[in-house]
């Protein structure tokens, strides 16, 4: 880098000392500027510097030393080198003297050109040397300013950071805390996490110290861990007893924790920053799928156990009628055949029985029932159940006994339904107990309550299975030839019809092989006694006229069979197997009554319904729906169209010659 030339101020009253001087110096090269007084010297440096003064000591006005003790004075020239110039020797003093003036030097006139450029070259290496001092301590200087302005930016951006992060953590819907020291106390706690731990200002205070009921909990080895080990802690699903409502009661929530050590410029852990997220609401909600699943697989185990026994029950009577009717065929002849249609009869029976169970509990559980209410004491519904009960009862020689009050123990309900809810009980205790075993009945009052105890020795309920019993299509243990047959329907049915009447059961158990106790609860009845029922007499009558009937079924055995049934009555009877044909029939046949399945291909029977009743010559005709479909919604929808009345498949035929004949 090349340097600016650097200014020499010559000072003489003489010109020609000046040129001289100028003459001398010119090959220096540098800045050469005369003055032809001290003022005017003076004057000069007011407003420059200059590296050198080369001053003459004598000068009229204001001689050499007066003006260097003015120059002097000056703080910027105080320090700028002197080279007195003069023509007169001076004794010791005056140079002492003008030493203290500032000289740095003397030249006595006439000198040696190459000695004074020599000096001059002197102090104008001094010079340089000064000026790059300065320059570089002034370098050093705006760089110590400009690190020192940086650190203020860096000083303010840090704190407006440290603001920002510091809102924006008291904002974060999520809890979050700043822990310092081995101690753990709180730098920060947004509104989130004071609300979590019910605490407020937490700051400065120790957590083991603010928050003990955490100790327990293991909570604070985590930041533990953290501080002392510099590792970060990831927790999903962290359960936490904690008091949120702030109402002294803890309750378990669940959490994802991060915890991760925080350090000092020096990279030493200094505290712990918390983070934590609560996901106690989809815990729960994947816990109850958990369980719905669960549910769900327990539903499809038990359709598919279901389907098994459905095809092993129905199959049972199936195939001694299968034989039955081979027998008769062979025999080619009515004669003889009365044990085969006993046969028959009694598997068609139990057919029957399973359907209705199916029904029954279909019906039950969707509240469709409609139970025919009436006072009546528990006794005589026992009465009836173990009349119900006594033949299965008796064939396992098991001993009986009851113990229910005559009086007193009074109910409103369905005598038929509640009989049913009891002789349930009585066939499962029958069932599932060894040959010889014991089964108690007992009726006691209890409070508000009628409370009925049906209890045996069987073989008992495991206790994984006493939660289930009352589901549906759920059976206690059978051998592989279900020798006690059923569908599982049973206590279902129970549960049903007892939640019905507006009471509960309950299943007890004190394992395999100890036995079980059914317990039903019904609302009591506070009356004297039960209420008289008239007897009831049937619908038919020995004489009868002879009715004119159209069967319609496209089941052509159904049809056939019901149509040989009624004549054999004595009534006259047409089949028709599908709608259209049934229509024609009817207008040729003039019936008094139509037996017409619901169910036909084609143009079903609420069609064929619809248009007999809109037939001018057929619209009294009595309408009497022979169907598998015995919904509410079904017999709601046949009487809208006119249809008297609803039988639901398999019906016994008394029944259905009771209706042609009404």
């Amino acid at each position: 880098m090349n340097d600016p030339p650097a200014t020499i101020l010559l000072v003489d009253d003489r010109p020609a000392n000046l040129i001289a001087f100028e003459a001398i110096l010119e090959p220096l090269g540098q800045r050469l500027v005369r003055a032809t007084s001290g003022r005017e010297a003076l004057r000069f440096l007011l407003h420059d510097q200059c590296a050198l003064i080369l001053l003459d000591v004598q000068m009229p006005d204001l001689d050499g030393f007066a003006t260097a003790a003015l120059i002097q004075e000056r703080p910027r020239t105080r320090y700028t080198p002197i080279i007195f110039v003069t023509a007169i020797h001076r004794e010791e003093e005056e140079i002492v003297k003008g030493y203290a003036y500032g000289a740095v030097d003397y030249i006595v006139k006439p000198f040696n050109s190459e000695a004074l450029l020599t000096k001059v070259r002197v102090f104008l290496e001094h010079h340089r040397r000064e000026q790059a001092l300065k320059r570089e301590v002034d370098l050093r200087a705006s760089e110590r300013e400009e690190l020192h302005r940086r650190e203020q930016v860096a000083r303010a951006d840090a704190e407006a950071q440290r603001e920002r992060l510091h809102a924006l953590f008291m904002q974060a819907p999520a809890a979050i805390a700043i822990l310092r020291g081995p101690d753990q106390v709180f730098e920060l706690a947004n509104s989130r996490f004071e609300e979590l731990v019910c605490r407020k200002d937490l700051v400065g205070w120790s957590g083991r110290e603010v928050l003990p009921e955490l100790i327990h909990q293991g909570l604070w080895d985590i930041p533990d861990r953290v501080y002392h080990g510099g590792e970060l802690f990831i927790g999903k699903e962290y359960a936490v007893r904690l008091d949120p409502p702030c109402d002294g009661h803890l309750e378990e929530r669940f959490f994802n924790v991060v915890a991760q050590p925080t350090r000092d410029v020096s990279g030493k852990v200094d505290g712990v920053l918390v983070h934590v997220v609560e996901v106690t609401e989809s815990v729960l909600a994947r816990r109850k799928v958990e369980t719905l699943a669960k549910q769900l697989q327990d539903a499809d185990r038990s359709k598919d156990e279901f389907l098994a026994m459905l095809s092993h029950e129905l199959r049972n009577p199936l195939s001694p009628i299968l034989t039955a009717l081979e027998l008769m065929r062979l025999r080619k002849n009515a004669e003889g055949a009365e044990r085969e249609r006993g046969i028959i009869e009694r598997q068609v029976g139990h057919l029957a029985r399973l359907v209705d169970d199916l029904l029954d509990v279909s019906r039950a559980t969707t509240g469709k029932i409609d139970l025919r209410r009436e006072p009546i004491e528990m006794s005589a519904i026992v009465a009836r159940a173990v009349e119900v009960a006594r033949p299965l009862i008796d064939s396992k020689h098991h001993r009986l006994n009851v113990t229910v009050s005559e009086v007193g123990l009074a109910v409103e309900g369905d005598p038929v339904r509640l009989a049913q809810v009891i002789s349930n009980l009585l066939n499962n205790a029958a069932k599932y107990t060894e040959p010889r075993g014991h089964i108690v009945v007992e009726g006691f009052r209890d409070d508000s309550e009628v409370v009925l105890r049906v209890r045996d020795t069987g073989q008992g309920i495991p206790p994984d299975r006493l939660a289930s019993m009352f589901d549906l299509f759920v059976q206690g243990e059978q051998p592989l030839d279900r020798s006690e047959g059923g569908l599982g329907v049973g206590l279902t049915l129970v549960r049903s019809l007892v939640q019905l009447h507006g009471g509960n059961v309950e299943a007890h158990s004190e394992g395999v092989g100890r036995g079980c106790e059914f317990v039903v609860h019904l609302p009591a009845l506070d009356r004297h006694g039960p209420r008289g029922q008239a007897p009831r007499t049937s619908g038919r009558t020995e004489h009868h006229r002879s009715r004119r009937v159209l069967v319609v079924d496209d089941n052509v055995d159904a049809a056939d069979t019901l149509a040989e049934a009624l004549r054999h009555a004595g009534h006259e009877v047409r089949v028709e197997y599908d709608g259209s044909s049934a229509l024609a029939a009817a207008k040729q046949l003039q019936p008094d009554v139509i037996l017409l399945d619901l169910g036909l291909p084609g143009m079903d029977g609420f069609e064929v319904a619809r248009r007999l009743r809109t037939d001018a010559g057929l619209s009294k005709v009595r309408l009497v729906a022979i169907t598998g479909y015995g919904q509410a919604a079904d017999r709601k929808r046949t009487a809208e169209i006119g249809i008297e009345q609803h039988l639901v498949k398999p019906v016994d035929l008394d029944r259905v010659i009771e209706s042609v004949e009404e």
